[in-house]
């Protein structure tokens, strides 16, 4: 399959390295607009090109992935798209009915969220609207999922803003068993074990009853305790804070 990249961020990055890595066999070509991400990728990949203009890598190509910043978003304007073209949007601020007025009709148009995991060829991958075809394309490197709306697409995309936030809570742990005199390996190991644990019991939950899980624990005991205290101090809510402007934020944006 030939596969031509328009914008060569670190999302578009990780999406050729993760296929190459897994040796899918694909031909990439690359947007020149970060010309030394895209040159390192090609020095890195054989089966990896660097076009000299958008058009090049769209002509080259049988599918094409929108990876483009909304600043750079006119860009598009300049590039003329096939009715043969298959288009995968990447852009977490385009919608599709605003992505088809600019490049006209094409045989499909898709919206895909991939997540930086996709270099390593594993995490969630989500696609909208439900096209085999598409998530045929990107199954060998992800957990493919779809979308039943354009808008939820955008609400477990704002999800997917919490993950800094999430590694930053993992560090201030592991941060507290170094400070107690832990060796800083086996913190990382036992924490990352644990919330593994906890991430797979709460997927095998009968009707994913997340809330009565949380309070499976023994009363006054320290699971009790430690929840309690969190919530007094309004770092439960928070979280939920952060996703409410998130999703402000990217109503704004599109």
């Amino acid at each position: 399959m030939k596969i031509g990249i328009i914008g060569t961020g670190l999302i578009a990055s990780a999406i050729v390295t993760g296929f190459c890595s897994k040796k899918a066999g694909h031909e990439f070509y690359l947007s020149p607009r970060n010309a030394e991400r895209a040159s390192k990728l090609a020095e890195k990949f054989p089966n990896v090109t660097v076009c000299t203009s958008n058009q090049e890598v769209i002509d080259n190509a049988e599918w094409v992935l929108i990876c483009l910043l909304k600043k750079d978003f006119e860009a598009l304007n300049e590039l003329s798209f096939g009715r043969e073209s298959r288009v995968v949007n990447v852009s977490a601020e385009m919608r599709l009915p605003a992505l088809r007025e600019v490049i006209g009709e094409t045989s499909l148009l898709a919206h895909v969220i991939p997540l930086p995991f996709i270099a390593e060829g594993f995490g969630p991958i989500l696609i909208y609207p439900e096209i085999k075809e598409v998530g045929e394309l990107f199954e060998p490197v992800g957990e493919v999922y779809y979308a039943n709306t354009q808008t939820d697409v955008h609400t477990l995309q704002i999800v997917t803003g919490l993950m800094s936030a999430y590694n930053m809570l993992l560090h201030e742990i592991v941060q507290y068993s170094d400070d107690k005199g832990i060796e800083h390996d086996v913190s990382v190991k036992f924490l990352c074990s644990l919330f593994n644990a906890l991430c797979t019991r709460a997927t095998k939950v009968q009707e994913c009853d997340l809330i009565e899980l949380a309070h499976e624990m023994t009363p006054g005991g320290y699971n009790e305790q430690a929840m309690n205290e969190l919530m007094d101090n309004g770092a439960i809510k928070a979280w939920r804070t952060a996703l409410d402007r998130l999703q402000k934020r990217l109503d704004e944006s599109v």
